[in-house]
């Protein structure tokens, strides 16, 4: 089979670039996994602090724009981009409280869902329509549930820890791949770049061993070792 010079390209690119590229993220993932861990509290509000600065920004843009273009009713374009701008104060202000406000609700309609399919699946159950093991499932479903509601704060608490170790898991991942790409590109690299040894080119595919061309013997990098 003859791997073409645009498989070796492609293959180079891969082997040069790729592997860097997921060595990266998966440090990024890792470090933002291990500040979720240490200040739980901190990186639950940092999504909330960037909306409220992408909505502060794009106010100030469209003030901008606004006083540059002067174009149909720009006052109106104007005192809107200052209502997007206290919006987004308020929001960056506020990312705390919004924050504990959004993961409670999160945590009640979790437990809530958990009480309905416990509640469905012990009702199924004790009709005799189920086995024992969803008589099992919706206790345990119940048992969450109740706790979730009662434990809101540990459990929000909980919930950021889980994210965390969920960045852990994907930034670990994503290094861990991202290094094997580049042991297989090295391990490809005679194939991607052809070598020049003693003068003679060094192919895996192409005339077999021992044809000459244009003045050089073509051999393979197996033969070149002996």
């Amino acid at each position: 089979m003859t791997v073409n010079d645009q498989d070796m390209e492609k293959l180079k690119y891969i082997w040069t670039r790729t592997w860097w590229t997921f060595v990266i993220l998966g440090i990024i993932t890792l470090a933002l996994g291990l500040f979720t861990l240490v200040n739980p509290q901190a990186a639950a509000t940092i999504p909330i602090r960037l909306l409220g600065v992408f909505i502060l920004l794009d106010g100030v843009f469209k003030i901008i724009t606004a006083v540059i273009e002067k174009r149909y009713r720009w006052g109106l374009r104007i005192v809107a981009g200052l209502v997007e701008m206290g919006l987004g104060a308020v929001v960056f202000a506020l990312s705390f409280t919004i924050t504990q406000a959004l993961l409670t609700i999160l945590i009640y309609l979790l437990a809530f869902g958990l009480l309905i399919a416990g509640a469905v699946a012990v009702s199924r159950a004790v009709a005799g329509r189920q086995s024992w093991q969803t008589l099992a499932v919706g206790i345990l479903e119940l048992i969450f549930g109740i706790i979730l509601i009662t434990l809101t704060n540990a459990s929000a608490v909980l919930f950021i820890w889980a994210t965390g170790l969920f960045f852990l898991i994907i930034g670990g991942s994503l290094t861990f791949v991202g290094l094997r790409i580049r042991q297989a590109g090295r391990q490809l690299k005679p194939y991607i770049s052809p070598n020049v040894v003693e003068g003679t080119a060094v192919y895996e595919d192409g005339p077999s061993p021992g044809t000459v061309v244009e003045g050089e013997v073509l051999l393979l990098p197996e033969e070149t070792e002996e």
